[in-house]
């Protein structure tokens, strides 16, 4: 897989701005040796200690696996924070942030799972839930968004569900990348249309690496969490694939209700 998933590291989504986009792969072993620290609890669940908060839950290893990766793995793939004000702190008192890891500088949370699952239905061209469930956007924003969890989920479905849902969750906007989302001239119609096909490329390669029917597939949200709340309309998700050797984490920045 060396080469495939070095591939998914790299892959660069045409005209996406750096850090809107973020690949992490890591051998099975590798994570079990660092996994997050478990906690017995007494029951048949598996509980682990985040680095940020408090010991987490789920109904099996792959989870512990996942939050490992995205605890440990995935801050070091942002630039650092600086030392920074608060965007809206008026109290001289109060001193800076400090400086941190991670895309909003509060580093990288652990979702945990209570076993739900997403199953793919068809719907026209798109793959969408069966129910309402993760990935809808509210009709407002909410301010402490950043602060809710929201826990990995399996997604199950036919292969070709599988590729029309992770293309469309990929729906990155034109303040994500240096494109047009409606455009107006020649060129800007063909930046569009490359940064669509970047996104497919992108899907098709998850999918060679991890094979549907080799592979499980998960979903959650807010693992990027912002401590402070500078930027409480922003949004992060994760996409996870699990084969029996690898694991690999898809960061996809969203930022919501900006115009």
């Amino acid at each position: 897989m060396g080469s495939l998933a070095a591939d998914l590291a790299d892959f660069k989504v045409a005209h996406l701005y750096r850090e809107r986009r973020v690949v992490r792969v890591c051998g099975v072993d590798d994570l079990r040796a660092e996994a997050l620290e478990a906690v017995p609890d007494g029951t048949a669940s598996v509980t682990y200690q985040s680095l940020h908060g408090d010991p987490v839950t789920a109904p099996d290893e792959i989870f512990r696996l996942l939050d490992t990766l995205l605890e440990k793995r995935l801050p070091e793939a942002f630039t650092p924070l600086a030392e920074r004000e608060h965007w809206e702190d008026d109290d001289e008192e109060a001193g800076p942030l400090p400086a941190g890891p991670g895309p909003y500088g509060s580093g990288v949370r652990a979702l945990g799972s209570a076993g739900e699952r997403i199953t793919l239905s068809y719907n026209g061209d798109l793959a969408v839930p069966e129910a309402t469930g993760f990935g809808d956007e509210d009709d407002q924003p909410d301010d402490d968004a950043p602060h809710r969890r929201e826990s990995w989920q399996e997604v199950t479905g036919a292969p070709d569900l599988l590729r029309a849902w992770l293309i469309g969750r990929m729906r990155w906007s034109m303040n994500d990348g240096d494109y047009s989302e409606y455009p107006q001239t020649e060129q800007e119609r063909i930046q569009l249309a490359e940064t669509q096909a970047g996104r497919a490329e992108l899907a098709d390669r998850f999918l060679t690496v991890f094979p549907p029917e080799r592979s499980r597939y998960f979903a959650g949200a807010h693992a990027g969490w912002d401590r402070w709340s500078e930027d409480y309309l922003s949004r992060d998700e994760v996409i996870a694939f699990a084969s029996e050797d690898h694991v690999a984490v898809l960061w996809i920045a969203l930022y919501r209700y900006y115009g």
